[in-house]
């Protein structure tokens, strides 16, 4: 596999993206009527979230499969050096040259700016993800069912933390009230 067969797996999965953009994301912009209207809006606009999500997550991989067959190359070029004779024919000199070879390249890679990029993108695409999962989560299911929520637990909390505090004020008071006495 080389970089043609790289490009076209890119080429193939742009060309696919803008398919299903001009296509089924505009099934997702028909407007809801009806008595489920508002649910269905809400559900239709996760979409485009779980697009981006898949779309950043198909590009990730893509750039991995490239670091993949750079490394292979670099293995196969230390390899032949070891088959003209130059490094010892082992088992063991294969496996280490596969590993240094491999850490190697995969180093670099880490260590790329367009790697970090990359990365900030797939996290802020899987953060939305996940935002509006919890949201529809929340929404239909848990208020439904009368099961508390992230909001109804975070009030809880909050209300637990200032109970807690005057508590220790209160405390605090006491102690120095029994003492002046």
């Amino acid at each position: 596999m080389d970089t043609s067969d790289l490009e076209s797996t890119h080429k193939f999965f742009d060309m696919w993206m803008k398919n299903y953009e001009a296509n089924v994301c505009r099934i997702s912009e028909i407007p809801a009527i009806g008595p489920t209207r508002e649910k269905s809006e809400k559900m239709m606009k996760g979409f485009p979230v779980f697009l981006n999500l898949y779309s950043t997550w198909m590009d990730t991989m893509a750039d991995f499969q490239g670091i993949s067959i750079q490394a292979m190359k670099r293995m196969n070029e230390k390899a032949l050096k070891m088959k003209s004779g130059e490094v010892q024919d082992t088992p063991k000199e294969l496996y280490n040259i596969w590993i240094e070879s491999y850490s190697e390249t995969f180093k670099e890679f880490l260590r790329s700016g367009h790697f970090a990029s990359d990365m900030g993108k797939f996290m802020s695409s899987f953060l939305d993800a996940q935002k509006y999962n919890r949201e529809m989560l929340e929404e239909h299911y848990l208020k439904p069912s009368n099961l508390p929520t992230k909001t109804d637990i975070d009030e809880l909390n909050k209300e637990l933390y200032s109970l807690r505090k005057q508590v220790r004020e209160l405390a605090g008071r006491m102690n120095e009230f029994s003492m002046e006495k």
